[in-house]
């Protein structure tokens, strides 16, 4: 970032200085008014985001906007979808994605944003699933053979 000579707080000794921050414009503050709705910073700076598809992302972002003060947002399926212009499919896989992630809760037709788990839950790799799949049917076909011997 480039900023005009003269623009750096160098306040403090040793500290990397930092950017005086300015408002670019004033006349346009945001002002909390009626409902209000906030992301959690670590959603970003702990590693939530980069593990999510885009379409989780877009959903968890809506959810939030949303939401109740305790996360909580009735609208149902179909109006998300045309809202997000996503088809149900789609809308259903990214929630079950967030839900599987704990980042949400979902009864229909309540969802509920979920606080922030203390590090985020990776999901298996398609590599991974498929081999505990193997690892199923395997266990499952020696129990049918001891039944039939």
């Amino acid at each position: 970032m480039h900023l005009p000579e003269g623009k750096w707080d160098h306040s403090k000794q040793g500290v990397t200085a930092m950017p005086i921050k300015k408002l670019l414009c004033p006349e346009r503050i945001r002002k909390i008014e009626g409902s209000f709705s906030w992301i959690d910073h670590r959603f970003i700076t702990a590693g939530f985001l980069p593990d999510l598809s885009t379409l989780e992302i877009l959903l968890y972002l809506f959810l939030v906007a949303v939401s109740d003060r305790n996360g909580l947002s009735f609208y149902h399926d179909d109006r998300i979808a045309s809202l997000l212009k996503i088809d149900l499919v789609s809308l259903g896989k990214a929630r079950e994605g967030l839900v599987q992630r704990s980042l949400l809760a979902y009864e229909p037709p309540l969802y509920q944003v979920l606080s922030l788990p203390p590090e985020p839950v990776l999901l298996p790799s398609r590599e991974e699933r498929a081999k505990r799949e193997q690892e199923k049917a395997k266990h499952f076909f020696k129990q049918i053979q001891e039944v039939l011997k």
